[in-house]
């Protein structure tokens, strides 16, 4: 078995700050280290690893995730050429990349840094090999100073995204492990933390439909305040789904392929129709995919009534747009237009197409854009669909004056800083434009600012902040039709409700969530409403219903190209598993996980993965696998990128080691973990470090030394509310009390630990006291005091090693042969490398 990391909230999966869906799969929590230069200057250039910033004579250059850890890494590597191999698989997670993809993230590294493919003055191309730093580097330890935005250089847009527009799912926790009073050597812990992660708030389609997307024009339905939404549709069967549009005219013009379908996609929202997000239809692209083939996709995961394709051709004359009506098995009806412009002819054909389709004529909730500023937003959306914040900033700091001062354009540019993760400067450019608002004007457009800064307030931590900008949002929806604002919202709040401990409140914001999001069409926002109620049910320690959920967002996921949305939904799979006691399932879902590493992951997605896989071979006990697998993740992981990773990975490495009986080693892994600032999201985590250091120490004989850690521990964990904590600290107290030969206070102890975990009825909890209990009274020959503790391991002990173990010794201990026998026959299939404790298999006859 193996600990689980549940963050922030934590088993499950948390981010930064923690929120509800990264769920129970890693938490970004700080992680001191000791002191690295992460600031290195180069000719006119500073660029920080620790903050993921470059500047430029003071002026900061945006670049997207994959372009700077493009530079990261070969700058990290200067001493020695990196291949092309090499380097995918630091970028992407994979080595099997296409060279076109790698071709695109080097030319735009080589334009951030001022050079090029023909000078090669920074970035050499290695013949036949791949590629070097070159550039002279010096370290640069002054503090860093806030710099202004500069204008990023033209880079072309092109329909494949170097990086998908998916925000990381967070990271989880690890929990504590099973004492070993002077009972047989066994599995010394295997701990999963229940927490909730990073509520999808900062996840898939946050940014994309945070500010972008153009407001519906009609109220939408009264969405009711449970928690028993349904899972089916709640619309008639009247979706929309627009593809990319098809473009005849020459390569500047490519932009149009994605900028005219959010176009159309927005113009028929805004006449009433039920549309499905444009990221919903964006995530199924794939970079060689034919028309057709995008279209069953789309058909497979939304279930349109209708699709739309634009084709777009440029002539002498000006703009040709026919938008083509497909309904399902019916036939294509056209709607063609002509315009001078291109944005022109997709107004008039849209609008065509809306009457024909019965809709009134779009109504703008706030004043329109013109022709020029429509053209530029509709560039600007284009690249933020695939990720291009490099182009995006661009189109927005070369806008006239007066464009840039528009909502629209500072709406985007708050969404281009939070995508790149500068919340504080999104806040204050959302703040500004909203003090720039007359009062009580343009309510959906104040909302879409109120709700954006409840995103960023969770981002920052300012939980409480972000619980009354997400209410004002929706109290200022009331009634207003824009049920992709107010299901995005209602989860934003859920995040908050969570962190605030409200829980019964945050479900019924995920159930209004769920029904505004199916009002939508967005298929994708009902799969992170599903990890959110996943992640929360976790932190409230309902592992069975943690899974459902999680199962039923990957089977959403599947069918879009989101792969890690999909790694959380398989990753929190494990974590729920292993809380059930599944062993068998827990290794299935990891398997499931390990396939996407064949595809697009970011790198700590990947991580994540190989941790969850370890975990769930240690639990199966193929011990070999998961050693290896833990050591690459050790030397893969960067601590300062990585925080949260760090300290699981040495704590499983420290778990497998005591197994093996192997003390000092695993208390010199966990030692570390132990005095860390880790924060609460890290919780469970660290207390499982605790367990396994005073056990090591015992084991080493060190009794005194580990008095003294019980009682660090108990001080480390004495403002904790985490019911998971409270219990492993009085198991690590009824441990040693057991150690020092205080019989009865390690009894009450013990008792008090199985009380609590009887009371959170999580079997991996009660499984931890019950066999720590029993194995303590087994070792003094009270059996009868023993029987009813063991026995309500019963139910597990045909999966799990532990449990069959625990039978098997008893039944041993009470002389019953058969019914021995056959309780260790049972363990040893389930034992895979871990033997069995000698004295146990003497025993049996």
């Amino acid at each position: 078995m193996t600990s689980s990391a549940l963050p922030a909230p934590g088993g499950f999966a948390t981010g930064a700050p923690p929120s509800a869906a990264a769920l129970w799969s890693r938490a970004h929590a700080a992680f001191t280290l000791a002191p690295v230069t992460r600031r290195l200057r180069f000719g006119s250039h500073l660029i920080d690893l620790a903050t993921r910033e470059l500047s430029e004579d003071g002026r900061l250059r945006p670049l997207s995730p994959r372009v700077f850890d493009c530079l990261a890494y070969l700058i990290e590597h200067r001493d020695r050429a990196i291949g092309r191999d090499e380097l995918m698989a630091a970028v992407w997670g994979k080595a099997d990349v296409a060279d076109t993809q790698l071709a695109q993230v080097m030319l735009k590294a080589r334009r951030a840094v001022g050079d090029s493919g023909e000078t090669q003055q920074a970035i050499r191309t290695v013949a036949g090999f791949g590629y070097r730093w070159i550039a002279e580097v010096v370290p640069c330890e002054e503090p860093a100073e806030p710099v202004p935005a500069e204008p990023v250089p033209a880079a072309a847009p092109a329909a494949d995204a170097d990086a998908a527009p998916l925000a990381d799912p967070a990271v989880a926790a690890a929990a504590p492990t099973r004492p070993a009073p002077s009972a047989p050597a066994r599995d010394p812990g295997r701990r999963v933390a229940l927490a909730v992660a990073v509520l999808v708030l900062v996840g898939i389609a946050l940014a994309a439909l945070w500010l972008r997307h153009r407001s519906a024009a009609t109220p939408a339905p009264a969405v009711p305040a449970r928690s028993g939404a349904p899972a089916g549709p709640v619309q008639p069967d009247d979706l929309i789904a627009v593809l990319p549009a098809s473009v005849d005219a020459p390569a500047e013009w490519t932009w149009l392929r994605l900028g005219v379908m959010e176009f159309v996609a927005g113009r028929l929202r805004q006449a009433g129709q039920r549309v499905a997000p444009s990221e919903n239809v964006v995530s199924m692209l794939r970079h060689d995919a034919a028309a057709g083939e995008l279209s069953e996709r789309v058909e497979r995961a939304l279930s349109p009534r209708w699709q739309i394709a634009a084709r777009l051709r440029r002539a002498d004359a000006g703009w040709t747009v026919d938008l083509d009506l497909r309904e399902r098995g019916g036939a294509v009806r056209s709607f063609p237009a002509r315009a001078d412009e291109p944005m022109a002819a997709a107004r008039i054909a849209a609008d065509l197409l809306a009457a024909a389709l019965g809709a009134a004529a779009p109504a703008d909730a706030a004043p329109g854009p013109g022709p020029a500023e429509e053209e530029r937003l509709s560039r600007i959306d284009a690249a933020l669909l695939i990720d291009d914040l490099e182009n995006a900033q661009r189109l927005i700091t070369t806008a006239p004056a007066a464009m840039r001062a528009t909502p629209e354009l500072r709406l985007r540019e708050a969404e281009i800083d939070f995508v790149a993760g500068r919340n504080e400067e999104a806040g204050q450019v959302l703040t500004r434009l909203l003090d720039d608002l007359p009062a009580e004007t343009y309510p959906l457009l104040r909302a879409r600012i109120v709700s954006g800064l409840g995103a960023v307030h969770v981002r920052l931590g300012e939980i409480a902040q972000a619980e009354q900008d997400t209410s004002t949002a929706l109290a200022l929806l009331e009634g207003r039709g824009d049920p992709i604002l107010i299901g995005k919202t209602h989860m934003r709040r859920g995040v908050a409700r969570s962190l605030l401990e409200r829980y019964d409140d945050a479900l019924a914001d995920f159930a209004q969530a769920r029904i505004a999001m199916q009002l939508a069409g967005d298929s994708l926002g009902l799969a992170q409403v599903e990890l959110n109620e996943g992640a929360l049910n976790g932190m409230r320690n309902h592992p069975d219903a943690a899974l459902t959920s999680f199962e039923r967002a990957a089977d959403q996921l599947e069918r879009f190209g989101v792969p890690n949305e999909l790694a959380t939904a398989l990753t929190n799979q494990v974590v729920a598993h292993r809380a059930l006691l599944q062993p068998r399932a827990a290794l299935a879902a990891s398997e499931r996980g390990m396939a996407l590493l064949a595809g697009p992951l970011t790198i700590d997605t990947a991580h994540l993965i190989q941790l969850r896989r370890a975990q769930a071979l240690l639990d199966v006990g193929r011990w070999r696998e998961a050693d290896g697998l833990l050591g690459e993740l050790a030397r893969a992981i960067d601590p300062v990128r990585e925080p949260g990773s760090a300290p699981l990975v040495a704590i499983e490495r420290a778990r497998l080691a005591l197994t093996r009986d192997q003390a000092e080693q695993a208390l010199a892994l966990v030692a570390p973990v132990l005095d860390e600032a880790l924060g609460p999201e890290l919780e469970n985590a660290q207390a499982e470090a605790w367990t396994i250091a005073l056990r090591a120490q015992r084991r080493l004989g060190r009794i005194g030394e580990a008095t003294a850690g019980i009682e660090r521990f108990g001080a480390w964990a004495e403002p904790s509310t985490n019911s998971s904590v409270r219990i492993r600290l009085a198991l690590a107290q009824a441990e040693q009390a057991f150690a020092e030969g205080r019989v009865a206070a390690a009894d009450a102890l013990y008792a008090q630990a199985l009380s609590d975990a009887n009371r959170q009825n999580v079997p991996l909890d009660l499984a931890e006291v019950a066999i720590a209990y029993a194995d303590s009274l087994i070792a003094r020959d009270e059996l009868r005091r023993a029987v009813p503790i063991a026995g309500q391991l019963d139910r597990f002990a045909t999966e799990d090693f532990d449990c069959a173990l625990l039978q098997a010794r008893l039944y041993l201990a009470l002389g019953q042969a058969q019914a021995g026998r056959t309780a260790l026959d049972r363990a040893r299939l389930l034992a895979g490398e871990r033997p069995l404790p000698i004295a146990t298999a003497d025993a049996a006859p």
